[in-house]
Order: C-alpha cells, then structure tokens, then sequence
C-alpha cells in the first residue's frame, strides 16, 4: 500500500465528505479536507511500512507541515494526523500534537500521542468510531484497542 492507497481506501470507507487537495501553493496544507453537518476540518494522510523495532518512529511529517496545523488550530480550526502501519493498523492523531509527532517519538510516547487506534482489519464499526472520534471535540479515547497495548514494549 501507499499513500495514494491509503486515500482510495479512506475514502471509499469512511463516511464522510472529503476532498483530497494538492496544494502546491501553501507548504504544509494537509492532504484532505471533510465537511460533515457543518464540521470541518483537515487531515493529513501518512503511511509508512512497519514501526521500527526499536529507536523512534518517524511517519514523514516535515516541519512546515507541523506549522501549518498549529496555525490552522490557533485559529480555531480542527486538524487530524491519520496514519496507516502497512497492515498493522491505522492511528489518528489530533493536529494539536503535531509538534511532538514531528519529533519523532517512540513508540510507547507515539501511542499516548493517538487519539484513537486500531489493529487489524477494519469492520463496518471501526469506520463509525474513526468518523465519530474526527467529529468529536478531540478529547483523548481511553478506549484502547486491546492489540495496540502490545507494541507499547
């Protein structure tokens, strides 16, 4: 899977309305706009293969990109990191730690980073929790999936 990949997959999955953007304009402008009854908001889709075994994970979010969710929220916005694992599972981080993502965590500090997670294949349910928790006001889930606890070390 890709990048690319990983937006075909969200988008013919999860029920929202989004909008993919390529802003070679604006540095740091993430990936994909949604609207849904009024809420919008931005997510910035990354993928990488595997978490490293050991040592600190980075997913690729450069600094400008860091910036522009700290900007963006500064002015009230809503902002998401959504990251795919290869097959591992995917996490959504909320932009307001973009900062502490961007300096690349372990992974026992990436995991307290997310706002919701989830491993394995994905059923009808888990796209309603990830849609439910991008629309929520971002407070942290302390519903943990009982697989995520493992790569915690």
């Amino acid at each position: 899977m890709s990048e690319k990949n990983f937006w075909t997959f969200i988008r013919d999955n999860l029920d929202l309305r989004m909008y993919r953007i390529e802003n070679r304009v604006s540095t740091g402008m993430p990936d994909v706009h949604y609207i849904d009854n009024g809420q919008t908001g931005w997510i910035e889709l990354k993928y990488i293969e595997s978490f490293p075994k050991k040592g600190k994970i980075s997913i690729g979010l450069r600094m400008s990109q860091s910036i522009w969710h700290s900007r963006y929220i500064s002015h009230g916005g809503k902002t998401w990191i959504l990251l795919r694992v290869g097959r591992t599972g995917i996490f959504l981080i909320d932009g307001k730690n973009s900062r502490a993502l961007q300096k690349m965590p372990n992974i026992s500090s990436f995991l307290e980073l997310c706002s919701w997670k989830h491993m394995g294949n994905f059923k009808l349910y888990n796209w309603k929790e990830l849609k439910d928790e991008i629309l929520s006001d971002g407070k942290k889930n302390t519903n943990h999936d009982n697989n995520v606890k493992r790569l915690g070390r």
